[in-house]
């Protein structure tokens, strides 16, 4: 059988949705809006491995799962646009028998222009939790300044597949049409001059990205995930995540962590097909380069921790004491790090003699509400 992610192991890395639907249905209804549905790509004939499909079902599975776990149903609202008539009427008919709003999962649908959805998504969302899922083919038809009322609500989340390889090409071209085409995303007119000049291009047009998205949406947190090609090792997009809580940001973190382990699999497996299509003989050794290319990914994170502890004790000497929450809240925008790498690493400062333990004895490790300071020690 075909794998349907045949040189597209990038796409699965897109899928976040089911912990963080976890994380929002036991306490909120849902609204998912996808604003750019398809399909697109699609290489089975019931589009089960189109993003909408499979949005369908990890939202079915979650809200299975939190009844079970919580005995209340949350009810789930998923609204679909895509503005090609022909790839609309696929995904109309191919999830019109889920739509159920007698059980608590409603769909619709909305043929045309994704901008010019914005007020009837409000509607549709009414007092439902956002979660806002954009996965464009390039990088127009979601200008912020537009869609920016979807992001009104208290609670709101948004995950977006910036699309680093086209953009990254079309900011370096002169073409001052080109330019202007990115306005919309990147803050306006003179976005150029708005870049940080320490990085390289595409990855300040990145970072320009996500400071416009903070601003649009009143964001807490944005920060992304950069996401490599299934065999290059260069950026194909990068998964950015804006939400208005600290819930979500340490959901985001521990999904991510687990996605990446995966794509990294995916991407040693998708190398070795290539290399058996070009020299017709398998791998002995397929299996141990797919470790370690997972082990490349805890690396990855022992350096992401090593640069953290020392921001740590930074943070401590400028601000005297912060509650675990508010260092593992600031750590974790800044760093791809998840809530138990900042418990150990707070644990090896006490063992090193750099902070106190405020936290007990025993196995015990910081919780939220701990105070974290420096010891008398390291203070001067």
């Amino acid at each position: 059988m075909i794998d349907p992610y045949f040189d597209r192991e990038q796409t699965k890395a897109k899928h976040y949705l089911q912990e963080l639907a976890f994380k929002i249905l036991r306490f909120s209804d849902l609204a998912y809006i996808d604003g750019f549905s398809g399909p697109w790509e699609s290489q089975t004939e019931d589009f089960a491995d189109s993003s909408f499909k499979i949005a369908i079902e990890v939202l079915r599975e979650a809200q299975r799962i939190v009844e079970q776990q919580t005995g209340r149903r949350h009810k789930i609202k998923c609204f679909f646009s895509e503005k090609n008539p022909r790839a609309f009427s696929q995904l109309a008919s191919s999830i019109s028998p889920f739509n159920n709003p007698s059980t608590g999962f409603e769909i619709e649908t909305y043929c045309g222009e994704f901008e010019s959805a914005v007020p009837i998504i409000q509607k549709f969302i009414g007092r439902s939790f956002p979660l806002v899922f954009i996965d464009p083919t390039g990088w127009s038809g979601y200008s912020f300044e537009v869609i920016r009322p979807l992001f009104n609500a208290p609670k709101c989340e948004v995950l977006i597949n910036f699309m680093y390889d086209f953009v990254n090409r079309a900011a370096s071209m002169g073409d001052p049409k080109i330019i202007a085409s990115l306005n919309p995303i990147l803050g306006g007119p003179g976005w150029e001059q708005r870049l940080d000049t320490h990085l390289p291009k595409g990855l300040a047009v990145e970072k320009l990205f996500r400071q416009t998205l903070t601003a649009a949406g009143g964001f807490q947190s944005v920060i992304s995930t950069k996401v490599d090609r299934s065999t290059a090792d260069r950026p194909h997009f990068f998964i950015v995540y804006g939400t208005k809580s600290p819930d979500g940001l340490k959901a985001f973190r521990e999904v991510e962590y687990k996605a990446l382990k995966q794509h990294a699999r995916d991407r040693a497996d998708a190398r070795e097909r290539k290399r058996e299509i070009k020299l017709g003989t398998g791998d002995l050794f397929s299996d141990f380069h797919a470790d370690i290319q997972e082990a490349t990914i805890d690396d990855l994170v022992e350096e992401q921790k090593t640069a953290a502890l020392l921001e740590t004790c930074q943070l401590l000497r400028e601000r005297g004491s912060l509650r675990f929450v508010e260092l593992w809240t600031t750590l974790l925008q800044a760093h791809m790090l998840r809530v138990n790498n900042v418990r150990d690493i707070c644990v090896a400062l006490y063992k090193n003699g750099q902070i106190k333990n405020t936290w007990g004895g025993g196995n015990r490790k910081p919780q939220d509400s701990d105070l974290i300071e420096l010891s008398i020690t390291s203070k001067s």
